[in-house]
């Protein structure tokens, strides 16, 4: 008899319950989204990067004979560090 009580008011303990109140998902992101990608030695980025420098004259201007190519890109920022405004240091 004396379980039945203490489960009684333990029920009764808002601590205790099972509920989630509407401030409980205050800082809950309901539109996540991950994006995952492998993961890529530096070794294999350098390799890369070579590649795609190969050949490629840097004393030659990108003006010189034919119109620029515009290239559009996306970016995704992961994390950014700590920011100091007044050094305007990041």
């Amino acid at each position: 008899k004396m379980t039945v009580w203490i489960l009684l008011l333990l029920s009764l303990y808002p601590g205790f319950t099972s509920q989630k109140s509407d401030d409980d998902y205050e800082d809950y992101a309901s539109n996540k989204t991950w994006v995952l990608t492998p993961k890529v030695p530096e070794g294999d980025v350098t390799v890369i990067l070579n590649n795609l420098l190969e050949g490629y004259d840097n004393k030659l201007r990108p003006d010189i004979g034919v119109k620029p190519t515009l290239i559009h890109t996306d970016m995704y920022v992961n994390s950014i560090g700590p920011v100091n405004a007044i050094n305007m240091h990041h």
